[in-house]
């Protein structure tokens, strides 16, 4: 518990630090939370065969940078930050000739997470450059949600929730959404306002229930790979992207209501 109590704080530390400097600063922290997301994700599937596939991780971090930074550090036609991904990692195919090492079902999962995780934290960075309130109002969402979760689930969690995350109850999931909904409706309120309180409670209680789907999406992903953490990178929570991944479900929530308002 201590670990990852000290974990948590130096990574909000950071968090806020470079969210109150400047959105490049942001922008730069972000960029290398999604490269090392992928490269669990990548590691995850390939661990077996990394030596063969340098090549190959190599134009796909590339291509993640690119689809990362357009519309905040530069200004890139979205044709080509699409298409040249596309390129780049489906040509190894032909000249790797080998469907042993590299396969269109390796191509279309590394395509995959590029473009996933690259769209996802684009829209993070892009959301600090243009409204750093409700940038931050993503993390408080996610990381209330998730963190309440977590305690809630530890003291008075009985009934599993699903066996995707044999650890988690549905006490400590409702527990994390109901905090964050208070949480987050205090801050939204305070700090961004516009919203009816009605607005504000069904927003918060989407996104919160958002944060948790992302955590469970995730958790499948490892499951599917037989692992329980994405690497030990974060003393007491795993892997990056055990700690980022409801983060990208509430960002990209949060968007897409956004631009349905």
């Amino acid at each position: 518990m201590k670990e990852r109590v000290f974990s948590a704080i130096i990574i909000l530390l950071i968090l806020i630090g470079s969210l109150v400097i400047s959105s490049k600063l942001f922008g730069l922290v972000m960029l290398i939370v999604s490269i090392m997301g992928f490269n669990e994700l990548f590691n995850i599937k390939y661990e077996d065969n990394l030596k063969k596939m340098k090549i190959i991780k190599m134009l796909a971090i590339v291509s993640l940078i690119l689809i990362t930074l357009n519309n905040t550090f530069y200004k890139i036609n979205m044709n080509i930050t699409i298409l040249l991904p596309l390129l780049l990692l489906s040509m190894p195919i032909v000249f790797y000739n080998d469907s042993k090492i590299y396969n269109i079902n390796d191509c279309l999962y590394t395509l995959g997470i590029v473009y996933f995780l690259g769209l996802s934290f684009g829209n993070i960075i892009y959301l600090r450059s243009i409204n750093t309130p409700m940038c931050i109002f993503i993390f408080i969402m996610a990381f209330i949600t998730d963190t309440y979760a977590y305690i809630g689930g530890s003291l008075v969690g009985r009934h599993k929730l699903t066996s995707i995350s044999p650890k988690k109850t549905i006490e400590g999931s409702l527990i994390g959404v109901i905090m964050g909904v208070m949480v987050g409706a205090v801050y939204y309120f305070n700090v961004i306002g516009g919203l009816t309180t009605f607005q504000v409670v069904i927003l918060c209680l989407v996104l919160s229930v958002l944060s948790e789907i992302g955590d469970l999406m995730f958790s499948s992903i490892k499951r599917y790979f037989n692992k329980k953490d994405y690497s030990n990178l974060i003393p007491g929570h795993g892997g990056i992207l055990d700690r980022f991944d409801s983060v990208i479900y509430v960002s990209l929530g949060l968007s897409l209501i956004l631009s349905m308002m």
